[in-house]
């Protein structure tokens, strides 16, 4: 597993380095304490986690995370702020340490990110993958659930997970996949992203205005880059 870090305080970045030596298939690609430096390394490589503090002189450490692109490293926080824990979470990151962090909960963390690695490439492997038939099949709650294609309403993207919502179904299927995964594979059945966070069944589309869209009972915004799809909507119905 590849890993970036990010703080502003050079001992710190050296304590990482330190642990990562002790972690078998742990590589460390680059360490930075400039944020700008760390933004524009992720945006020409690819890396499977960001490990990065969160009290910055530039920039939040939370705000950094939430200006990454879509398709993200795993991040985990460490920082020297118990009080942020809640926000960080919120963002989806695998971990939250607290410094000064020790090694064991250092492996710990590392331990947690690889074992989600492990997950999205059996769920691959298993069949997450979109056939062109009319269904697929995703693993959730320990067992492979069929998905009819044209059942689905919408998609919710929760870092690298995703909330599958059904016509005729309250709950939504929860299940380990990238949003930009399923958004290519949907697309030739008349899905088509909203916001960073919805994909969504145009056929489904009950109501729209010029900031969201409805399907079913539920209000989904439509972000600002992704306005177009309107337009699209509206030729649905010519």
């Amino acid at each position: 597993m590849t890993f970036v870090a990010l703080d502003d305080e050079p001992i710190a970045l050296a304590i990482i380095e330190r642990y990562a030596r002790e972690v078998p298939g742990l590589q460390l690609l680059a360490s930075f304490t400039d944020a700008a430096a760390a933004a524009d390394f992720l945006r020409e490589n690819t890396v499977d986690l960001l490990l990065t503090d969160i009290n910055m002189p530039d920039v939040s450490g939370l705000q950094f995370v939430r200006e990454l692109p879509d398709e993200h490293p795993m991040v985990i926080f460490v920082t020297a702020y118990k009080e942020h824990a809640h926000e960080g979470f919120d963002l989806d990151v695998v971990d939250y340490l607290v410094k000064p962090v020790s090694p064991e909960r250092f492996k710990r963390a590392i331990q947690k990110a690889t074992e989600l690695i492990e997950l999205r490439q059996k769920a691959e492997s298993a069949g997450n993958a979109i056939p062109t038939e009319d269904h697929f099949f995703v693993f959730s709650e320990y067992q492979q659930v069929k998905i009819t294609i044209q059942d689905i309403r919408y998609i919710e993207g929760m870092g690298d997970y995703v909330k599958i919502f059904l016509a005729d179904q309250s709950k939504p299927v929860l299940t380990l996949e990238r949003m930009k995964v399923l958004t290519d594979r949907l697309h030739p059945h008349g899905f088509r992203r909203i916001h960073r966070s919805f994909l969504v069944n145009l056929g489904k589309v009950a109501a729209m205005q010029k900031s969201k869209i409805k399907i079913g009972q539920d209000w989904l915004p439509i972000g600002e880059t992704y306005v177009e799809v309107l337009k699209e909507i509206g030729k649905m119905g010519d």
